[in-house]
């Protein structure tokens, strides 16, 4: 049940078109720390400029006590929902919906469903002048991970796991530090140019390197322009949003795949994965709503995550592509209302146009800078599937979330289903290896048009969420190291092109799993040699596939199964359950029926096509058509 209702939210955000943003303010405690190495260790301090899903933020009234919903502080680390206000606008809604089920005509639908979304949505409000309205606080880590409590270190190791990095680097040289998700990025910069202070003051060193993941991206461009690079001596930029993703510029724009066959059969199954057949029997009730009654629900809602969340909020003005700016600006920013905000927005928009001469300038002063990103992958392909319906899905060589040319500032990769064969471009950089074209084995990715095209390594078929691959960040751990420069630095060990795989299952529970049994952490087994031998062989497996810095699929799934094999022989593992004969034939019988409704009257609703033959016989007798 808990899971029906998590995929069921999932839907209703899925409506909502909404790339999910927190917000901030900050909080936490304070003290000069020092480090052992006083600053001659040869590493500087790491600085983490995280994600979209990793900054705590937590709601407080007006009295900065916490907001409370039950026993639980309203709060997140992405969408912050506080339903109470919500429950007050379903009886319009669902009136509304019944009355245009009823009559075949939308009754108020697009209005109460703004006024649904609107009460979902209120917590992250941005006022005109691009502030947050409420009183948003997020956990600030003020001092190395290494102080961390245990719960936050587990946390912080589930949104990025650099363990890896930790054991080499030290955890007393790691930061993690967070920033307003729903405010001004160059605010956040100001903000983490006085973390910078505090983080050398505490380690004893005078420069510090930078680790921008996904939407810290953002944060590095609106530093690096407005307080350059001199406490910088390294920059590693992990699927970095460092000029948008068309994502979002497709949501503000209202630029979506509306096409019958896909919003009423293909869109809503992969969204719930497992529970597909779920996702059949939402398609063909569906098609009791009509057309115009679908059509308002969603413009209703995202209308209202339009005008709540997105259009004042200039951290998602910061996540659109420098070349849809002006177009989006003249639409939404012309308003005399919002002069602040828009002064906001273009700061941060000559910020991004500065960005590949100011990463220059850096390396030319000796800053290192290299680039991780995924690539060959359509918006919203393997994982967070809704991300499918903006109208650009297929254009682009993402890694399903970012644009390959946004995180890497200018590789070329062919769209979808295309090699660089279909694509009309100009190679722009000389390679300095003769032996090393910087084009990727399988023709759909050139190098040579980054800026930094030595030091920008690719996934192939990578989706966004890196940190399930510990090939990733194992060259995050030898870039940090100094055992690898460039891509020529040491090619058969760390290629410029490498590929996908999620060992995230192996690390994070299948070793755990087989140390607790190889420990008697389980009380009612005690391991024979014979079995200690057998978890002995299959932990070191899998450590070794954990150690990796070359992807070989095939044998990172038979070590995965072999693991899971042992684990499951002890009770520690349950495979899948296989569907009953019946679920199949539901699954089946579902999915036909969801293909043959949208063959036979496509997005339309089956109440009006089954009396559509009596309101035309009425109109040709009576001269008019009923509820037309």
């Amino acid at each position: 049940m808990k899971k029906c209702l998590k995929r069921a939210v999932a839907i209703v955000l899925c409506f909502a078109m909404l790339v999910s943003i927190g917000a901030v303010g900050a909080f936490a405690d304070n003290g000069d720390l020092k480090t052992t190495c006083g600053g001659d260790c040869g590493h500087s301090p790491v600085v983490i400029l995280p994600g979209i899903n990793h900054s705590p933020t937590y709601l407080y009234d007006e009295n900065d006590q916490p907001y409370m919903n039950g026993d639980t502080h309203v709060g997140g680390t992405l969408l912050i929902l506080e339903l109470s206000k919500l429950w007050a606008t379903l009886p319009a809604l669902v009136v509304s919906l019944l009355g245009t089920i009823a009559t075949q005509h939308s009754l108020g639908l697009e209005k109460a469903a703004y006024k649904a979304a609107s009460a979902a949505f209120w917590v992250q409000e941005c006022d005109n002048d691009g502030n947050y309205i409420n009183n948003l606080q997020t956990q600030r880590w003020n001092h190395p991970i290494s102080e961390m409590n245990n719960d936050d270190k587990e946390w912080l190791y589930r949104m990025i796991p650099l363990q890896n990095v930790e054991k080499e680097y030290g955890g007393d040289h790691i930061y993690m530090f967070t920033f307003n998700l729903v405010g001004d990025p160059m605010q956040s910069a100001k903000e983490l140019d006085e973390y910078i202070d505090m983080v050398k003051k505490q380690t004893g060193h005078d420069k510090v390197t930078l680790l921008p993941v996904s939407l810290g991206g953002t944060i590095l461009t609106a530093y690096l322009d407005e307080y350059g690079h001199e406490d910088v001596d390294e920059i590693v930029n992990a699927v970095a949003c460092l000029d948008g993703t068309d994502i979002v510029a497709d949501m503000m724009d209202r630029k979506w795949n509306l096409a019958d066959e896909y919003l009423y059969h293909e869109f809503i199954p992969p969204i719930l994965g497992d529970d597909a057949t779920l996702g059949y029997l939402i398609n063909i009730v569906l098609h009791i709503i009509p057309r115009a009654g679908v059509n308002a629900i969603l413009t209703g809602a995202v209308s209202a995550v339009l005008d709540k969340m997105m259009i004042n909020c200039p951290q998602i003005w910061a996540m659109i592509p420098s070349y849809r700016y002006d177009a989006l600006a003249e639409r939404y920013l012309t308003d005399p209302a919002k002069k602040v905000l828009k002064e906001k927005t273009d700061r941060f928009q000559t910020a991004r146009l500065n960005l590949k001469d100011n990463i220059l300038e850096a390396v030319a002063d000796g800053v290192k800078v290299n680039t991780i990103a995924g690539a060959n992958l359509a918006f919203g392909e393997q994982d967070y599937t809704f991300f499918a319906i903006v109208e650009s899905a297929k254009t682009y060589n993402t890694d399903g979330i970012i644009n390959l040319t946004s995180t890497t500032l200018g590789a070329t990769g062919a769209p979808s289903g295309k090699t660089l064969d279909d694509v009309t471009y100009t190679e722009s950089k000389k390679c300095t290896n003769p032996d090393h074209n910087h084009v990727s084995p399988d023709n759909k990715v050139d190098v040579s048009t980054s800026i930094l095209p030595e030091n920008t390594w690719i996934f192939l078929d990578q989706h966004h969420e890196v940190g399930n691959n510990d090939v990733v960040l194992n060259l995050i751990k030898a870039i940090l190291m100094d055992e690898v420069t460039d891509v020529n630095s040491d090619p058969e060990n760390y290629p410029q092109f490498n590929y996908s795989c999620n060992t995230k299952y192996i690390r994070r529970w299948r070793i755990p799993d087989a140390m607790d049994l190889l420990t008697n952490e389980e009380d009612d087994f005690v391991p024979t040699p014979e079995q200690v031998a057998e978890l002995e062989d299959i932990i070191a497996k899998g450590e070794e596939v954990l150690s990796s810095t070359v992807v070989d699929q095939k044998k990172f799934k038979e070590v995965e199964d072999e693991i899971n094999a042992v684990l499951a022989k002890y009770g520690k593992y349950d495979y899948p359950e296989e569907p009953s004969g019946f679920e199949k034939f539901l699954g089946n019988s579902l999915e036909k029926t969801s293909k043959l409704l949208v063959d036979t009257i496509g997005g339309g609703s089956l109440v009006d096509w089954i009396l559509s033959p009596a309101r035309n016989l009425i109109k040709g007798i009576f001269g008019f058509r009923p509820f037309a």
